[in-house]
């Protein structure tokens, strides 16, 4: 009988992680093959923006490792548009895994929302502030039914504030409103400043860092929930007992809520294979160019809005 009240609340939070897992993920399409910068599943991209945002994407790939990615979808299936977009971020692995420079640009298209979602590496240049400007600068064309260009217009705000963080020049024929257009000789993916540079060099360190902060943690937990099970169970009566049962899945629910933020921290594509944005995506670190997404996590900071 002692058995049998330890066990049952270790099924019930084993179930709740599954099923939690399963039914969000089912709503986060898969990750495109080709052409990864521009995933129009709610056909809103015509054809001429869309080869315009393939050339920007592949050129701060090929040289940074940054991939700057729109995504259109026709619903987030009731999720917000918050929780969407990381997930999305996330699964699929936007950016470099090591430099953690990823920009995902999601539209979704019958809630009328909109949001950017940016990885630590471009958080000093990307900030809430700026993504905020380019969303307000694109809701004029979302309220013509503009969608495409209105979503180029904000790609190519993201793009040239990318190309000053790297004080490089844009591709050309390209010339971005307030960026550093002269800085093209670094084009190296050198940062322009050190201070830029010791701000990636510190967001790459936190990641490297979370995966076995998370752990430790968990551990810790973990080992106290089980001093508690097989210490305390044998000297309560039934009613205390059936309490702790409560208490018990309560934890394993919070602990789980916990981690399931820090899963993009874990660097899991680097432990099955540099793969790009899930256990076993496919892709190196970095792209290259169309080659794949490079294993990178958002940073949480980002704007979000509507139209």
């Amino acid at each position: 009988m002692w058995g049998k009240r330890v066990l049952w609340p270790l099924v019930l939070a084993l179930i709740l992680l599954v099923t939690q897992g399963i039914t969000f993920a089912a709503n986060i399409p898969a990750p495109p093959k080709q052409e990864i910068y521009v995933a129009d599943f709610a056909g809103m991209i015509m054809s001429e923006e869309k080869k315009q945002i393939l050339t920007l994407g592949q050129d701060l790939d090929k040289r940074f490792g940054a991939q700057l990615v729109v995504v259109t979808v026709v619903s987030l299936d009731g999720a917000s548009i918050e929780e969407y977009a990381n997930e999305l971020f996330r699964k699929w692995g936007i950016g470099d895994r090591k430099k953690s420079n990823g920009v995902l640009l999601l539209v979704s298209k019958s809630d009328r929302k909109f949001r950017i979602e940016v990885g630590y590496g471009l958080e000093g240049a990307l900030t809430d502030g700026y993504t905020g400007e380019v969303l307000d600068n694109m809701v004029p064309y979302f309220k013509k039914g503009d969608y495409s260009e209105g979503i180029a217009e904000g790609y190519y705000m993201l793009a040239g504030k990318t190309y000053e963080e790297y004080g490089a020049a844009p591709p050309e024929g390209f010339v971005f409103e307030g960026a550093d257009n002269a800085g093209g000789s670094q084009a190296d993916g050198t940062p322009a400043s050190a201070e830029k540079a010791g701000t990636e060099a510190a967001a790459e360190a936190e990641d490297d860092f979370e995966w076995w902060e998370d752990i430790l943690y968990g551990g810790i937990f973990l080992i106290i929930i089980l001093v508690i099970v097989f210490v305390g169970y044998p000297l309560l009566d039934i009613t205390v007992t059936l309490l702790l049962n409560l208490v018990f899945s309560l934890l394993l629910t919070v602990l789980y809520l916990i981690t399931l933020g820090h899963f993009g921290s874990f660097g899991f594509s680097s432990i099955f294979g540099r793969g790009g944005g899930g256990f076993f995506g496919g892709g190196g670190s970095g792209g290259g160019g169309g080659g794949g997404y490079g294993g990178g996590s958002s940073g949480g900071g980002g704007s979000s809005g509507g139209w």
